[in-house]
């Protein structure tokens, strides 16, 4: 009797143990907050010390507040802001950080024929879009005509020493097709220089993975039916991905709807006017969330034709055109990798 009362006390020792070392970590932990007039989320596969949760959540919401405070046009007091506001055509002393997007920025307007363009800020606020529009609505022709001299990507450089110079008073910079993507790279850098393996972080639908998610298989990336109709909530199919990032421009969340048609807040820099096309979204895969972001812009203003043409030049980029034919149905035209490097599932096989 005496032996089977010890070894349910040893058995019992056991348990509280073990459940007092299990109290100390979280198991697969979601972080999850505000950012950037959306939502930010990281995942982590496995077991976390909750001390190291607690300290990944602060490391996280400090990264975005100081890129907020480096790139965002709707904080006034922001460095893009007061670059913004100054006409002056001397150099102007911006963070690293900021000088390295607006770097990449200027060389994907480059390398896309200025399909992209970080310039934008004027046209993006006389249609209303921008942090500084006041009602959403198609300008006048003369008005984007006067508007679009007043931007211009080779109107803008970047110094070695980080900072900015425009050529023109009045030109501004709005990084918000490639910040954000930026922003989802920073976390993901964090928890990389943490050791973590596997996680996934996204802001507002722009994703990045890295190894397995906590089911122990790649991480599973929807990708949204491209309605305009807020009651359609609809996966188009789905990427599977244990490393790289993954970004999606479209059409149908932000426009203006005016006599029938629906202007979307994509704007082409070459005309300064809203894109119309048969392009309804695009989703980019590439090694990193800033260059997937900032090349889905491009490539929704350059159109499937164009797009894929440009994408099949680069090594590790992917791309998927959601197009919508002349009866409103959707169609998939990918780039010749896409469906092999993302292990893509279509809800709907219509390839063509």
């Amino acid at each position: 009797m005496a032996r089977k009362k010890i070894i349910q006390i040893v058995i019992g020792l056991a348990l509280v143990l073990a459940l007092g070392v299990k109290s100390l970590y979280v198991k697969h932990p979601v972080l999850i907050g505000k950012t950037m007039g959306t939502g930010y989320n990281a995942t982590l596969s496995g077991y976390v010390p909750r001390a190291t949760v607690k300290n990944l959540r602060q490391q996280i919401e400090g990264e975005l507040v100081e890129i907020n405070r480096q790139m965002s046009t709707w904080d006034p007091k922001s460095e893009i802001s007061s670059f913004n506001l100054s006409d002056e055509s001397e150099p102007f002393e911006i963070s690293a950080p900021f000088a390295m997007v607006v770097a990449r920025a200027l060389e994907l307007s480059e390398s896309s024929g200025g399909a992209f363009d970080p310039t934008l800020s004027p046209l993006l606020n006389l249609w209303g879009f921008g942090s500084g529009g006041e009602e959403r609505k198609v300008p006048a022709d003369a008005e984007i005509a006067a508007t679009k001299a007043l931007t211009g990507w080779r109107k803008l450089g970047v110094g070695v020493d980080s900072t900015l110079r425009k050529s023109i008073p009045g030109l501004a910079l709005d990084l918000g097709a490639i910040a954000k993507g930026y922003g989802v790279d920073a976390i993901g850098q964090l928890l990389d220089e943490a050791g973590h393996e596997n996680w996934f972080v996204e802001i507002g639908g722009e994703v990045v993975v890295r190894g397995l998610n906590p089911k122990g298989k790649p991480w599973r990336i929807g990708i949204q039916y491209p309605s305009s109709n807020p009651a359609v909530d609809k996966l188009q199919g789905i990427v599977n991905l244990t490393e790289g990032a993954v970004a999606t421009s479209g059409d149908y969340r932000n426009y203006i709807q005016q006599d029938g048609v629906l202007y979307s807040h994509i704007l082409d820099p070459r005309s300064g006017r809203a894109v119309l096309s048969d392009t309804a979204s695009v989703t980019v895969v590439a090694p990193n969330c800033m260059d997937a972001d900032g090349m889905a812009t491009a490539l929704f203003v350059m159109g499937a034709d164009e797009g894929l043409t440009w994408v099949e030049e680069r090594p590790k980029v992917e791309a998927m055109f959601l197009v919508r034919g002349a009866d409103g149905e959707i169609f998939e035209k990918f780039s010749s990798g896409f469906t092999t490097a993302t292990g893509y599932v279509s809800g709907k096989q219509t390839h063509k």
